[in-house]
């Protein structure tokens, strides 16, 4: 993956389109239309005539971001429900940015500025987080989809309960990193479920040990960066990949490094850390699930802004 500073310099070719043509209004449901006799399996098969998936994984961050473009303004999407257009769109952003999550939530991929020249002037560096977000929007305003929440629960957990849809987000996004633990929290939120001051403190806290980490600051401030310098280490560090310095290699501090056992400070720090969220979302989906099995009467009584109105 291309890091943030590497974005700035590259060169985005955009794609000719055409604009997509404009959905027809919903005409009232009749029991003799063709559209009404589509069962799930054909409508399905219909989705599947769309065109198929390139190989993302030999595309930069900007090939993705334009494959998916194209893949979408290629696409017919008359005869599918707005439920399975939505999972159509969001299945291909998953397929390209696998921990899309984390990129939505700008745990990683997120702006910066870039310093440069001997005057150490600072040019904002758009990330791929925004990107990506932009685009997904563009796909989604296109075809007219509103009320996300609903639809992602109706796209991925149809029929389910609050509490069974945040423990089947949890079993969705397995591995542990601090980007799978991103993709939970984001998803969380997207369904309106858990509580968003909670996920957002987490989601911020998270972004700024992870700058630390990569800038191999030994002091937590407590405070966000907006110039993550070292995106690429964020990157591999979310993803629990060994993070790598790269330059020359200068053998006497290499040598007194492992005897620190320093190569892989940075990697202990985040498995730690990873630990911590974890208890941070266990936290959130038991009083998701706690919530919808308590009785009424069991229930948190109502605040004063919240309890009705006594009667005349």
């Amino acid at each position: 993956m291309d890091g943030i500073q590497g974005l700035w310099r590259q060169a985005y070719t955009p794609v000719q389109r055409t604009a997509p043509a404009e959905r027809k209004a919903a005409a009232p449901a009749r029991t003799d239309t063709f559209q009404s006799v589509l069962t799930k399996e054909e409508r399905a098969e219909q989705a599947a005539k769309a065109p198929d998936l390139p190989n993302f994984s030999k595309m930069t961050d900007w090939q993705k971001l334009s494959a998916l473009a194209t893949l979408h303004d290629a696409t017919d999407y008359s005869g599918m429900t707005d439920a399975e257009t939505y999972k159509l769109i969001n299945d291909r952003f998953e397929a390209a940015f696998p921990h899309l999550g984390a990129y939505q939530s700008e745990l990683i991929g997120r702006d910066s500025v870039n310093y440069f020249g001997t005057a150490n002037m600072a040019r904002p560096v758009t990330g791929m987080s925004t990107l990506i977000t932009n685009e997904l929007s563009r796909q989604r305003d296109s075809q007219g989809l509103r009320d996300i929440a609903r639809l992602h629960r109706e796209a991925y957990y149809p029929g389910m309960t609050d509490g069974e849809t945040a423990l089947a987000i949890v079993r969705r996004h397995p591995g542990g990193t601090l980007a799978s633990q991103a993709d939970t929290l984001q998803e969380l939120k997207t369904c309106g479920l858990g509580d968003r001051g909670k996920i957002d403190d987490t989601l911020k806290e998270m972004r700024a040990r992870l700058v630390q980490w990569a800038k191999k600051s030994r002091t937590y401030v407590g405070e966000e960066t907006d110039n993550a310098t070292q995106e690429e280490a964020v990157l591999a560090l979310a993803e629990g990949r060994p993070v790598h310095s790269g330059g020359g290699t200068d053998w006497g501090a290499l040598k007194r490094r492992l005897a620190e056992t320093q190569d892989d400070w940075e990697q202990k720090l985040a498995g730690g850390y990873s630990q911590y969220v974890q208890s941070v979302i266990d936290s959130l989906v038991d009083e998701i699930v706690k919530g919808e099995q308590q009785s009424p009467a069991e229930r948190a009584p109502e605040t004063p802004e919240e309890a009705p109105a006594a009667a005349p």
